[in-house]
């Protein structure tokens, strides 16, 4: 398994219309980027601490990141529609429900100023305990833009091509499920370094 994942990756390195070249090496327009999101964070966090956010996505602070966000290349396409608000299936149900709301502003205020990873895993499995409709691992495309280091992406796409890659059954809309997938990828980078040091 590794010397196939260490030929995909030296492939998708080497092609220079992978994301890998166009987006994530030597960007400043990405890097802009992670700066306007987070300041647009923290603007939901206040938002919701003042009672300023609304009871829609249309026109909120929310939706100025998720657009920021959903203009960083294909991986990121679609990230919005997790947070569009649905009236008829009530999710997310972080609009019309002010204790969830709260619950949602304060996840984010503490995972923007956690420093590590165990904070930041703390607060992902407080939230899923709280079992809010609609808010699963689609926020780890937030979250990913807090701490890069740390929080992977998430989406369909994202999902079905670590299934296929590592032989594994990770679902989606579970945080259970999420952590599993992102335990999965810090093991094999780990696996990877140690091979690549040892060349």
């Amino acid at each position: 398994m590794n010397s196939d994942l260490n030929d995909l990756i030296d492939k998708y390195r080497s092609d220079n219309e992978s994301v890998f070249n166009t987006w994530f090496i030597n960007n400043d327009e990405r890097l802009k980027a992670f700066r306007s999101i987070r300041r647009g964070v923290q603007s939901v966090i206040n938002d919701i601490k003042n009672k300023e956010f609304g009871n829609d996505y249309k026109g909120s602070s929310l939706e100025f990141v998720l657009n920021c966000i959903t203009e960083q290349k294909q991986v990121f396409i679609g990230a919005s529609h997790a947070f569009y608000w649905k009236p008829k299936l009530r999710i997310p149900d972080i609009y019309e429900n002010e204790e969830n709301k709260m619950s949602f502003g304060q996840f984010l205020e503490n995972c923007f100023a956690a420093k590590n990873e165990e904070q930041i895993l703390k607060e992902i499995i407080n939230l899923d305990e709280k079992k809010i409709k609609g808010l699963g691992p689609a926020v780890a495309n937030i979250l990913y833009f807090l701490h890069p280091e740390i929080i992977p992406p998430f989406n369909t796409a994202i999902v079905n091509g670590f299934n296929h890659l590592f032989k594994e059954k990770v679902k989606l809309g579970s945080w259970t499920e999420y952590l599993r997938m992102r335990e999965v990828i810090l093991q094999k980078t780990i696996s990877i370094k140690n091979h690549c040091q040892k060349i």
